[in-house]
């Protein structure tokens, strides 16, 4: 009988770590190892949005540090 097949099993697309939207291209993140989707990321950094930012906040910390390499001179 042609109704007595099971029904084919619809293959369920992965799943950004970050939205939980489904995707069919997903990035991992190179440092926190996330799988993210195009709008959750950088593709082209392979970072998420959370490693993404807080490279920003290490890069602006390091500018601070270089600003402020003056000798300081001991009073003694």
């Amino acid at each position: 009988m042609l109704g007595d097949k099971p029904p084919k099993k619809v293959k369920k697309l992965p799943e950004c770590e970050i939205c939980g939207e489904e995707s069919d291209k997903l990035i991992k993140c190179k440092s926190c190892g996330a799988k993210f989707c195009e709008d959750c990321g950088s593709p082209i950094e392979q970072l998420c949005e959370f490693c993404a930012e807080e490279e920003e906040v290490d890069e602006e910390d390091l500018k601070d540090v270089d600003g402020a390499t003056e000798e300081v001179e001991d009073d003694e």
